[in-house]
């Protein structure tokens, strides 16, 4: 991953657009993000033949490791019309990979794949409450209907005031295991609050 990495991030220094947000700059850090590792050790799980489908691909850094690691039937999804241009020219530069990150709107339809993935990214759109933010986890589930789910959340642990991540985006592994009833939940912390601006956990759905 080391070596894949500094090639990434001397993309990312010489490709630094001023209309990127500021959350991408974590991808030209000297070191790469911590949930990367985190990732990485569970995937090492999985056949590299499995399909990948990461919802929420920003600007493509994510894919772009995941590739690295082995795994070469992966796409995902954006919203961002500026982050999904700059994610398939990293894509195709770096890994060979063309139009692999789709701009839409998640859920959309989708070949059922084997891992569903959706790191480094809440979405809470006109939502206010846990119920509905559980729900909409769901059915960001239920619409890909994969053998595993790798979700990173705002862990619950996490108290302290901020608007970016509202009290109802910060969820348990009670709260995971209610919402998939009768699947298999691992958990793996990442960020660590206050070492990290917040704390977050990496679940295994399956």
């Amino acid at each position: 991953m080391g070596k894949f990495y500094s090639l990434l991030r001397k993309y990312n220094l010489k490709n630094n657009k001023a209309s990127l947000p500021e959350w991408t700059s974590i991808y030209r850090e000297e070191e790469p993000p911590v949930y990367w590792t985190v990732l990485k050790n569970i995937l090492n799980r999985f056949p590299k033949n499995s399909t990948v489908f990461e919802i929420g691909s920003g600007a493509g850094d994510l894919v772009a490791m995941i590739h690295d690691f082995g795994f070469k039937k992966i796409c995902g999804i954006e919203l961002n019309k500026t982050l999904t241009k700059c994610a398939n020219e990293k894509l195709e530069f770096l890994c060979g990979l063309k139009n692999a990150i789709q701009n839409n709107t998640y859920p959309v339809f989708i070949d059922q794949p084997d891992i569903l993935i959706q790191v480094n990214c809440v979405y809470f759109e006109n939502i206010s409450t846990k119920k509905e933010y559980l729900k909409l986890i769901k059915s960001f589930y239920d619409n890909a209907v994969p053998k595993y789910f790798l979700l990173e959340v705002i862990d619950s642990k996490f108290k302290t005031h901020t608007n970016i991540f509202p009290k109802f985006v910060r969820l348990s592994k009670n709260d995971i295991s209610k919402t998939f009833t009768n699947k298999t939940i691992e958990s793996f912390p990442t960020y660590v609050y206050p070492k990290n601006t917040s704390s977050k956990t990496i679940y295994l759905i399956s």
